[in-house]
């Protein structure tokens, strides 16, 4: 999976949650790229069945995608988590989470989730 996609879906997500719609001005201002950027990447999102986008443009995950973005932000969450349990700042935490939610095994996220406290149970994909 492309680290760009999983980014892409995983900030639809929490823009849903936090705003209750999500549209290619709101992703373009989260990330701090042009619009045009996020028209191709919307364009790739949509072709690959992980977003639908309606007539006044609103972008929706699809079962597909809302399943990766949760993933993703499962696998971050669970980053952030150890990582301050370790005495790392919130903020470098969540840093090196965005990074690291990519490239981790199962096996490595699964330890941090007991290390950690944390009870969540990850697959051979990483959730």
């Amino acid at each position: 999976m492309k680290k760009t996609t999983e980014d892409y879906l995983k900030t639809i997500l929490l823009l849903r949650e936090r705003e209750g719609s999500v549209r290619s001005i709101a992703l373009a201002e989260a990330f701090g790229v042009s619009k045009p950027t996020v028209c191709k990447i919307v364009k790739d999102l949509l072709s690959e069945g992980y977003i639908t986008k309606d007539g006044s443009n609103e972008i929706a995950l699809t079962g597909k995608g809302e399943k990766l973005a949760n993933e993703t932000l499962q696998r971050n969450l669970t980053i952030r988590r150890f990582l301050m349990h370790c005495g790392v700042d919130r903020s470098v935490a969540e840093a090196d989470a965005c990074k690291m939610e990519h490239i981790l095994s199962a096996q490595s996220l699964q330890a941090m989730a007991a290390l950690s406290g944390d009870g969540v149970s990850f697959g051979s994909q990483g959730v």
